[in-house]
């Protein structure tokens, strides 16, 4: 598939199964609620952008297809140009207003892949997993938001989980399919208006439940969204 327009990502949006939740209401239709409509529509006019300007994409090494330029991995000094115009017209068309625009992620996933290598040989690591799950999001132009931040309950006193019903994310099963997660994670931006969200560990964790990556639909059954304060509606506290 080639770089996605704005039609294409809204699409998605629309025949996504997502569980998204604000101030208590859970979303129907997120294209039209006046919280979410006008970033998804901003980030419409970011995919049309990919067609729009020559810097924006280039040709898949595996398809050839015109594929978005924010999965570029770079090799020549050319390479890095383009991603710096590449990035430079994706920041001039929101005023540099949008710190989440696609390229933030899409490179994010690039960089794993490039460091793929780095992995090889090292327990409980899968580095061709990475890679082709980078391939398939660059030929498919998939959109991300991530989580690393656990939550944290009182800063004042020590901390201990309730095994039976945890609050930070951890891993509290492992079967034949891979691991089962199961509590919060903080600050996923964007997150449910996206195709996939990355979920990985700060680094330096010693206990192995909480320590973990990996990337998942949305949609996927069980996963929930609750997102903050919005800025619409002039309720804010602040």
């Amino acid at each position: 598939m080639p770089a996605i327009t704005g039609e294409i990502y809204k699409k998605r949006l629309k025949q996504s199964e997502v569980e998204l939740w604000h101030n208590g209401e859970k979303i129907k239709n997120m294209l039209e609620h006046p919280v979410f409509k006008g970033i998804i529509n901003s980030q419409a006019l970011l995919y049309d952008a990919q067609h729009q300007f020559d810097c924006m994409t280039y040709r898949s090494p595996e398809t050839g297809n015109l594929i978005g330029t924010s999965y570029l991995q770079p090799t020549t000094k050319e390479d890095l140009a383009k991603r710096r115009e590449m990035i430079q017209q994706w920041a001039r068309l929101s005023g540099g207003m949008l710190g989440r625009s696609p390229d933030y992620m899409n490179t994010i996933l690039m960089t794993f892949a490039s460091s793929a290598s780095l992995l090889e040989g090292k327990d409980n690591c899968f580095p061709q997993h990475l890679i082709d799950f980078y391939n398939k999001a660059r030929e498919e132009d998939l959109s991300f938001t991530h989580t690393f931040i656990s939550p944290q309950v009182n800063r004042s006193l020590l901390y201990f989980e309730d095994s039976n019903e945890p609050i930070a994310a951890k891993v509290v099963a492992e079967n034949k399919e891979g691991i089962v997660i199961k509590g919060a994670r903080l600050l996923a931006t964007q997150g449910g208006i996206t195709d996939e969200i990355i979920v990985y560990s700060p680094g330096g964790m010693i206990d192995k439940v909480y320590a973990f990556a990996f990337a998942i639909p949305s949609d996927t059954k069980g996963l929930k969204f609750i997102s903050r304060e919005s800025f619409v509606g002039g309720g804010l506290d602040f």
